[in-house]
């Protein structure tokens, strides 16, 4: 989290709790009391959107004392957080405030405290999605915010945007209500989808994917939905032919979303495999090397493709890529992902794939819930060099976590061979027998 967002979210939780008003004219709506990482809905996911009073758009007049807090990160955050628990329990968030400390724990990596605060503002949205989907019922036109009432220069809270939305409803404009109600309720619909991918991270597939359906029948082309529904029934669904079915009719519902463009490579690969596993009663083959497949992505366990040469480095690009790769170990150490990855990005822009820069930009990923990208690391570092220890037994661990126990067997197999004392250390030889036992 930026520093920037750790002190509106402090600020935010200070501060008292904003309460709409009983308007729908834009020109009443008051300035939001409250602050939030993303600003407040609707624009709620883009953090270059802040409205006027924001710190970042009207700071302190020159020669104010620095707030104390000014150099705060993620991990401090949480920390004080932590601290302030007793405090807080009680204390009433707005929706916003709830969004951000669920984003918070996501994009940290703690899975459940993330579920529980998207589950207060799912609470919250209950009764307001239930009035959007009738409204939505009705014959309404499609209309910019300013148009139905809610423009978003007003900056209006979810609240506000949910009394406006209603007002407009009970008088019958349902084109203005269908507008106001999406413009607060976006926020919940991608809490929702978080959620589900978290609960598929704390290992429950199966919860994982009710939520990811439950988030396609509010908003059927839901890009990231699609995409990690199918993947979840993909790498879930190995043997269960109508599990596969469903995989691959998610994914070509992904595809004519026009997805990025990276994702849609991958998902069509995949779906030729599931086309092959569907003529084949459902059983998708554990040859890694005959049909690669791998975790949330179906990267799988085949063979390595090697990255470009090392660049030629100058002698001080060589001296900022060590620096840059200690201080993300340090980082790491630390148990500070987001601070790790960053410093790892530094690396890898002067040489991707570095094997030590690359692994621990894959760590790090892993660690903040980005396994696509976290497998992708790895395997950059592997192709530089395929008797990368760490890179190996990261990606080993990866694959046994998702049940694909032949890559797993061979990646750690590699291991063993090529760095026998990091086997040791690790006791990979009880973790490579579980795989091989798994894979047979």
């Amino acid at each position: 989290m930026r520093r920037l967002a750790a002190l509106c979210l402090l600020g935010a939780l200070a501060a008292p709790v904003a309460r709409a008003e009983d308007t729908d004219d834009p020109a009443a709506i008051p300035p939001t009391a409250h602050a939030s990482p993303s600003g407040p809905a609707p624009q709620a996911f883009d953090r270059h959107q802040l409205p006027p009073g924001h710190p970042a758009v009207n700071p302190a007049p020159p020669g104010s004392p620095p707030a104390a807090d000014e150099t705060m990160d993620a991990k401090q955050l949480l920390e004080k957080l932590d601290s302030m628990k007793d405090e807080l329990k009680n204390r009433p968030k707005t929706a916003e405030i709830e969004y951000a400390l669920g984003n918070l724990y996501y994009e940290n990596g703690r899975y459940p405290d993330a579920i529980d605060e998207y589950r207060h503002l799912l609470e919250r949205a209950k009764a307001p999605l239930a009035r959007y989907l009738e409204a939505r019922k009705h014959p309404h036109e499609t209309l910019t915010p300013e148009q139905a009432g809610c423009p978003e220069t007003s900056h209006p809270s979810y609240e506000q945007l949910i009394a406006i939305a209603d007002s407009k409803a009970a008088a019958g404009n349902y084109s203005a209500a269908v507008t106001c109600y999406e413009g607060a309720l976006l926020p919940i619909v991608v809490a929702k989808a978080r959620r589900a991918n978290a609960f598929f991270l704390i290992g429950n597939p199966d919860r994982a994917a009710q939520e990811h359906r439950e988030v396609l029948a509010i908003e059927p082309q839901f890009g990231d939905s699609l995409f990690f529904l199918g993947a979840i029934l993909y790498e879930t669904g190995d043997g269960d032919l109508a599990k596969l079915q469903q995989a691959a009719d998610a994914w070509k519902r992904y595809l004519a979303t026009g997805p990025d463009p990276d994702r849609a490579k991958m998902v069509k690969e995949n779906l030729a495999k599931l086309d092959v596993a569907l003529r084949n009663g459902g059983h998708l083959p554990l040859d890694p090397v005959a049909a690669p497949r791998g975790p949330m992505m179906g990267m799988g366990a085949g063979p390595i493709e090697g990255p470009a040469p090392a660049p030629d480095l100058t002698a001080e690009e060589r001296r900022q890529l060590a620096a840059a790769i200690g201080e993300g170990q340090r980082l790491i150490d630390k148990r500070d992902w987001a601070g790790a990855l960053g410093a790892f990005d530094r690396a890898r822009k002067i040489d991707r794939a570095d094997p030590d820069a690359a692994t621990g930009a894959g760590i790090a990923l892993l660690n903040l819930g980005q396994r696509v990208d976290a497998e992708a690391a790895f395997r950059d570092a592997l192709g530089r060099d395929p008797a990368h220890g760490l890179a190996l037994y990261e990606l080993g661990e990866v694959f046994f976590e998702n049940e694909h126990y032949a890559g797993a067997a061979r990646f750690w197999g590699q291991l063993q061979q090529s760095d026998p004392k990091l086997a040791a250390k690790v006791g990979l030889d009880k973790r490579l027998a579980d795989a091989q036992a798994h894979a047979q």
